[in-house]
């Protein structure tokens, strides 16, 4: 028999190895779990591995215990693009200490059950396409010493209950779309030492809680909305190395003391923010900083001496602030120093004479846009490190230094708007000679300096990786050296406004990468010779106010890139070649004072592209072609003084976009077109001194047409105001010939609409018969032919789902195919929404009427009693909302430009160009339409409200959209043009700072319109869409800052929009009129700082 103690023994050594085969069992299948939530696509690497023959432990990214039960301690699979969502059953590994999954493509939310894995030591998912919030209950894994969750799609706020994670060492949640404040509960995290909170949209004070984690080594919230002063505690941790707050809203002073308790601080970034006062001196004490970012503030003073004690710093950035007085020679001794900017400010003095001799590390040293004076010490010549060399835009004076060429890392030399001369005891400018050492050289920009000197031959021995060499205004004298040629990486020549004379040298041929050259305002002389004609890559040529002769070359036609062309003010004499005008990408073209002659051939229309011409004060002659209305980008023409003849082309009704027209001191004859009255964007026109005859327009530029603009034409009339003779009337022979030949006329017309009339009425008739379909019934009549339900059909292959493009509760939107081709949205109501039938007609009424090339226009309707549906122009680009917002569009800063201005012209229209003023009501992205050339055409316009000539506003049922709706429309229900105009506001606001109004970051009291305001103009970058930086360079010169003053331009534009009081509201008219001169100097900025000029969708002003 089996004794008692003889089971105990058997069960002694049984249980465990049954309860270890219990949980060997759970791991399994929880990994099994999660490897089924994978993509099988994207896991071959586990699928060959995670294996059935082989037992789990030895699985890739899998490790088990040394126990005997095995279980799983740690699961790491960094980096081997898994796709799909987390499993919620890896909570049963319930040993994990290690869960990493960083750097893949999982997509889902965190699983809140990842809070049982009570012995997690390390939780890291950074790197993937996680959505929704951080669970709250992560905080049962009190045992977790990383947290890390950072660059996925997760929103909401941080919750308070990580601060229960006391034995946290690191948190990071950084590059996510995180809203709301810091919890000040994270203060308790007292063993946290990495605190990793930037690139998110976290807002309010930072708390002075976070002063308590004493173990903070690195702290980094930038990139976010927080205001208010930096907590001082913050500066008391002594075990900081790493402080970045840069790019918020950040305001008050720095503590005095901030660098007193800071022994380890290596890096302090507050840049982009508005912090004001004085720089600390206590940094000095901070002796192990290697970086320190002030940049784009408001400190105030002199820059301490004391800074000069920082012997390990190495970037020291103190651009676009209010520092003033003498830059102290101490910071010119930090020999570890390899980049000072230092750019924007008013600092002043002269450099010491030493400067150079103790940086041996510099590698880039800005100074533009100061006040100092003095020479450029030769001894910078001793940073033989320098790559960037930048003192622009002060008064420096004196010789450039000889020794330039011994900085053989150069490769930006700008010494552009000084006083800076050449050696005075040479004709030559021979600093040129030295910088032949410097092989990396890409720019040299000089211009605005008096040098007053010959440019050496040796210019031609340049690096041959030169790009730049700008040297306008610069006194140059001589020819151009035939070395120039050599420069084959050359894209950027700025010779012009000097004293160069001779020809242009054939050697040009051999600047195959030029694409600008400017030569204007010089004395060259001689012809446009084929070589540089040869140049293909050319796409301004200004070759303006010098004294060439000769023809223009058969050969310009080679200059397809052609964009600016000028040749004004030479001595030409020819025509204008016939190849001439197949230039097709030109833009703006100056012929003006030349001697150029002929007729201009109806060829002429080709330039579709080009918005300036000026033909003014030349020899030409004949009838101005009608194919100058094919010339639709064009917004100034001048073709004064010339000997055109013959009438006022009447196709000058298709320039819809002119603004200037000149075509005085010409012979024109016949009447003044009328069809310039309608021309809405004509402002200054031109007529004088012509022999045009009859009655003056009234309308339009009409208005206020000065006698100026219409002397010299002894035959016009009709204009009493301006001291011109009323226009005859008929007379009495002649009313009583009308009268005769009305009364036999009307009853003719009148017999003959009856007929019509019983003819329409019988095949209306037949065609109810036919289609089965009830009556017409009463909407109003279009221009167009009406379409059958039958084509809608055919048109959309039955409504078919595949074809809805959009939907609402009163209407839906399909694509469809009409029978002769046409592309179009057919726009189909509910029948059953409240008010459908009036609600149609009176969106067919006003869309018929209102005509403009920036509203949606209707093509057709289909109206039956029991079926309702518009045809309008189809917008393949869709919405301006899913540009701004959807992940795979990307709208440049141009083409954002171009689209606002092109809504707020529509807008102009409706409010102050119709018959009676048409109010939006509805305006925001989602009704804003982009055709294949990325014009906007403003939507839903038909279901707005008219209002009478003599009513300022209505009142309304709410259509507007929650976030753009106008204060007072939805205290008392009235709407006005001026609600609108706030609605265009929040508009503007979000197409440049792509967030929505309704945002969650704006669900408290802060909203888009306060949050853009807050940072108004100083820091106005902060608020900017980030992607807009790659069109907009703010660590380089040129065009950049000119840019980033139109966007300051463009959001006051949109602050005037959004004055609470609407009486102090902007109008849209005079929107359009700052839009539209933003527009035109943005372009100008662009094609300057980009070499391509602009983008394919860009669109001619």
């Amino acid at each position: 028999m089996i004794t008692i103690i003889e089971v105990l023994v058997f069960l002694l050594f049984t249980f465990p190895s049954c309860l270890a085969q219990e949980t060997n069992v759970s791991d399994y299948k929880a990994l099994l779990a999660f490897k089924s939530n994978l993509i099988l696509e994207s896991i071959n690497i586990l699928s060959s591995n995670w294996s059935s023959n082989t037992h789990f432990c030895n699985w890739l990214g899998v490790s088990c215990s040394n126990s005997p039960d095995k279980r799983v301690v740690a699961l790491q699979l960094r980096g081997l693009a898994l796709r799909g969502i987390i499993s919620p059953e890896i909570a049963n590994l319930t040993r994990l200490l290690v869960l990493d999954l960083s750097s893949n493509d999982l997509g889902g939310t965190v699983p809140s059950e990842l809070g049982l894995l009570l012995q997690l030591r390390l939780l890291n998912l950074t790197g993937n396409f996680l959505q929704g919030s951080i669970p709250a209950n992560i905080s049962h894994c009190q045992k977790l010493e990383e947290l890390c969750i950072s660059n996925n799609m997760i929103t909401g706020s941080i919750p308070e209950e990580l601060g229960l994670l006391s034995n946290l060492k690191a948190l990071r949640l950084n590059d996510m779309n995180l809203t709301g404040n810091v919890p000040a509960s994270l203060g308790n995290l007292s063993n946290l030492q990495y605190f990793y909170l930037h690139e998110n949209t976290l807002l309010g004070d930072i708390p002075a809680e976070i002063g308590k984690l004493s173990h903070l080594t690195l702290l980094s919230f930038r990139g976010n909305n927080f205001t208010g002063s930096l907590p001082p505690l913050i500066f008391n941790i002594s075990a900081l190395q790493i402080i970045d707050f840069s790019i918020n809203g950040l305001s008050g002073q720095l503590p005095e003391n901030l660098g007193h308790w800071l022994p380890n601080l290596e890096s302090l970034f507050v840049d982009s923010n508005r912090i004001t006062g004085r720089i600390p001196v206590s940094l000095s004490n901070a002796s192990k900083l290697n970086n320190l970012f002030l940049t784009e503030n408001n400190f105030r003073g002199n820059i301490p001496s004391e800074l000069g004690r920082l012997l390990q710093l190495e970037w020291l950035e103190l651009e676009y602030n209010q520092l003033s007085n003498n830059t102290p020679s101490s910071i010119f001794n930090i020999s570890s120093l390899q980049i000072l900017e230092a750019r924007h400010n008013y600092l002043s003095g002269q450099l010491p004479d030493d400067l150079g001799l103790w940086l041996p590390n510099l590698q880039e040293i800005y100074l533009s846009h100061n006040l100092f004076s003095g020479e450029i010490a030769p001894s910078i010549c001793n940073a033989s490190k320098l790559v960037y060399l930048e003192m622009s835009n002060n008064s420096f004076s004196g010789p450039i230094p000889m020794m330039l060429g011994k900085l053989v890392n150069l490769e930006h030399l700008n010494l552009q708007n000084n006083l800076l001369t050449s050696e005075p005891q040479s004709t030559h400018l021979d600093f040129l000679n030295s910088l032949v050492n410097s092989r990396n050289l890409e720019y040299l920009i000089l211009g605005s300096n008096p040098l007053n000197g010959i440019l050496p031959d040796s210019i031609g021995n340049l690096s041959s990786n030169l790009r730049v060499i700008a040297a306008e205004s610069c006194q140059i004298k001589g020819s151009i050296p035939r070395g120039l040629g050599n420069l084959s990486s050359l894209s950027f020549l700025g010779l012009a406004n000097n004293d160069l004379e001779g020809n242009i040298p054939p050697s040009f041929v051999g600047l195959l990468n030029l694409e600008r050259l400017y030569l204007t305002g010089n004395n060259l002389k001689g012809p446009i010779s084929a070589e540089l004609c040869s140049i293909k890559s050319l796409g301004i040529l200004h070759l303006g106010e010098n004294m060439l002769s000769g023809s223009i070359p058969i050969f310009i036609k080679n200059l397809t890139e052609l964009v600016e062309f000028s040749l004004a003010a030479n001595s030409f004499n020819s025509n204008i070649p016939l190849s001439f005008w197949r230039l097709v990408k030109l833009e703006s073209l100056n012929l003006s004072r030349t001697s150029l002659h002929g007729f201009i051939p109806p060829e002429m229309g080709n330039l579709k592209a080009v918005r300036i011409m000026d033909l003014s004060s030349s020899n030409f002659s004949g009838d101005i072609p009608n194919s100058l209305g094919s010339l639709q980008n064009l917004v100034s023409l001048d073709m004064s003084r010339n000997s055109f003849q013959g009438p006022i082309p009447d196709s000058v009704r298709n320039l819809i976009v002119l603004e200037s027209l000149d075509l005085s001191s010409n012979v024109l004859s016949g009447m003044i077109p009328k069809a310039l009255e309608s021309m809405q964007d004509l402002k200054y026109l031109n007529l004088s001194f012509n022999r045009l005859h009859g009655e003056i327009p009234q309308k339009g530029v009409f208005l206020n047409l000065s006698y100026q603009s219409l002397m010299g034409n002894p035959q016009i009339c009709g204009a009493p105001r301006l001291g011109l003779p009323s226009c005859p009337t008929q007379t009495s022979n002649r009313r009583r010939r009308t009268s005769h030949v009305l009364k036999i006329t009307i009853p003719i017309i009148a017999t003959f609409l009856l007929v019509v009339i019983c003819c329409l009425t019988w095949i209306s008739f037949y065609k109810k018969k036919v289609e089965g379909n009830t009556a017409v019934d009463s909407s109003p009549r279009m221009g167009h032919q009406i379409i059958t339900y039958h084509e809608l059909v055919r048109a959309t292959a039955h409504f078919s789902e595949a074809n809805l493009i959009g939907s609402g509760s009163s209407s839906m939107v399909y694509k469809g195919t009409l029978a002769d081709g046409t592309v179009a949205a057919i726009k189909v109501l509910n029948m059953q929404s409240e008010g459908a039938l009036k609600n149609f007609n009176a969106e067919c009424e006003i869309m018929c009427n209102a005509r403009h090339r920036n509203l949606v226009k209707i093509i057709s309707t289909c109206s039956n009693m029991d079926f309702k549906a518009m045809v309008l122009e189809f917008m393949p680009n869709g919405t301006l909302d899913k540009w701004l917002h959807s992940h795979n569009n990307h709208l440049n800063l141009i083409q954002r430009i171009d689209i606002v201005t092109d809504v707020a012209l529509a807008m102009e229209y409706l409010h102050h160009e119709c018959t009676v003023p048409i109010v939006h009501c509805d305006l925001k992205p989602s009704n804003v339409l982009l055709d294949e050339e990325m014009t906007a055409h403003v939507a839903d316009y038909g279901i707005s409200k008219v209002l009478a000539q003599d009513q300022a506003m209505t009142q309304t049922r709410t259509l507007g959209t929650i976030g753009y709706i106008a204060p007072e429309y939805g205290l008392d229900g009235h709407v006005s043009t001026r609600a609108d105009v706030y609605s265009f506001g929040i508009l503007l606001l979000e197409t440049f700072t792509r967030k929505k109004p309704t945002d969650d970051m704006f669900r408290g009291d802060l909203s888009l319109h306060q949050w853009v305001n807050r940072f108004f103009p100083d820091s106005v970058k902060v608020v900017l869409d980030s992607s807009l930086s790659s069109d907009m360079d703010f660590k380089k010169e040129s065009s950049s800052a000119m840019l980033e003053q139109s966007l300051v331009s463009i959001i006051h534009v949109a602050l005037q929009c959004l004055k609470e009081s609407p009486e102090e509201r902007i109008n849209m008219r005079d929107v359009g009129v700052q839009l539209k001169k933003i527009r035109t100097e943005s372009h100008q900025y662009a094609r300057q700082g980009n070499p391509k000029f602009s983008n394919p969708h860009t669109k001619g002003l």
